[in-house]
């Protein structure tokens, strides 16, 4: 047990753990990186079929958006 952990003051922590919560940790990191620069104009497309799809099937002859 003394080569998987660290002796921090009182508390012991496992150190094979943290590196593995660690590597998680920064692999979600990218992965909503990657989400946020998404391609702008296949996002902005996707808007415009989905507005017109919403509009579409309303109940009322009012805009929803403006």
């Amino acid at each position: 047990m003394a080569d998987r952990t660290k002796d921090l003051g009182t508390s012991v922590i496992d150190v094979e753990g943290t590196e593995t919560q660690r590597l998680k940790n920064q692999t979600a990191l990218w992965l909503l990186q990657a989400w946020r620069t998404d391609d702008v104009q296949e996002q902005t497309e996707t808007w415009m079929v989905i507005k017109k799809a919403l509009e579409e099937d309303q109940l009322s002859d009012r805009s929803l958006f403006h």
